[in-house]
């Protein structure tokens, strides 16, 4: 009898400690070596965001997102380095393969059998990287503009996008940037807020983004470290399109028509193409941020999208 009754305090204190580590609100979690900071809001199914990996924080996330929080159990995380997520020296420790196993290791800290996924720019490339290889943990995918690999058809495209903005007052500037002509502004918080306003349909929408962070200045939320690091490691360079017809979750794609960065035609459209059970929403006036510059739109779809796979808003 004494021996059972230990038995079901610690299965007591597992469930306990599982429940306070989805509690609202900010968390540390020791993962691989590290601890990962993450965020959690909202509630039903939990789903896992991961920031885009090269070193910004969660800030712009979690404060614009929580339309998604009626559905989910949301747990906005900092992938390692970024944000209040501690950073391991080795450069090398940046590659794909880490960022999957500190994803799993999550997982596993917070006892999810089966996670939803979500995640925008190269946060998508991670939940979708991650999917091809643990299909049987996943219960859905939503990628928001995702990357899933560069090629020529990419290269072309990403060009003609950068000149479709020749005539707006801050192309030269960016353009330097992205020909490597600027040699003075070559870290990431030097030549971001040269390159920021191609990433909006209207660059005016630049103010709403600004509007969503926690803390300045620029420096306290984006890593020139982790920027530099994953370059070293190579972060983000697998080319996901000829594995992708393996994932056969519900894949919900999400892209602007003005995204420049991960476009609608070379990305999102050919991401639908190889995923069987994927649908495509294309925003109207909308650039990287979609649900920022058009948000009713967005969050409209997303919403009839989720509702359609059995999810219901909590009340």
């Amino acid at each position: 009898m004494k021996t059972y009754s230990i038995i079901l305090l610690l299965l007591f204190c597992i469930a306990s400690n599982a429940q306070d580590a989805l509690k609202p609100g900010e968390h540390l979690a020791d993962i691989n070596g590290i601890k990962i900071n993450y965020h959690v809001a909202g509630k039903g199914p939990v789903c896992f965001l991961p920031t885009p990996g090269w070193g910004v924080s969660m800030f712009y996330l979690k404060n614009s997102l929580q339309p998604f929080e009626k559905y989910f159990t949301m747990v906005y995380y900092e992938t390692r380095g970024s944000g209040k997520s501690t950073a391991p020296a080795d450069p090398m420790h940046y590659s794909d393969d880490y960022y999957m196993k500190d994803l799993d290791g999550l997982r596993t800290h917070l006892k999810q059998e089966k996670v939803w996924l979500m995640g925008h720019s190269m946060g998508g490339y991670q939940v979708l990287n991650y999917t091809l290889d643990n299909q049987e943990k996943v219960n859905g995918i939503v990628a928001i503009a995702p990357m899933a690999g560069k090629d020529e058809v990419y290269r072309e495209e990403f060009i003609q996008l950068i000149y479709k903005r020749e005539k707006e007052p801050y192309f030269n500037e960016g353009f330097a940037v992205f020909s490597r002509e600027d040699t003075v502004n070559v870290k990431l918080t030097q030549f971001m807020p040269k390159i920021f306003p191609f990433y909006f349909h209207n660059a005016d929408n630049i103010q709403k983004f600004a509007a969503l962070a926690d803390y300045q200045p620029m420096e306290t939320f984006i890593s020139d470290d982790v920027w530099d690091n994953t370059g070293i490691a190579d972060f983000g360079n697998k080319y996901l399109f000829p594995e992708l017809s393996k994932i056969k979750v519900p894949t919900l794609v999400i892209v602007g028509d003005d995204d420049f960065i991960t476009d609608q035609k070379t990305q999102a459209g050919r991401i639908v193409e190889k995923i069987p059970n994927s649908k495509m929403i294309l925003v109207k006036d909308a650039g990287h941020f979609a649900w920022i510059e058009q948000p009713d739109n967005f969050f409209r779809e997303a919403e009839k999208w989720l509702i359609e796979k059995g999810l219901k808003e909590s009340k």
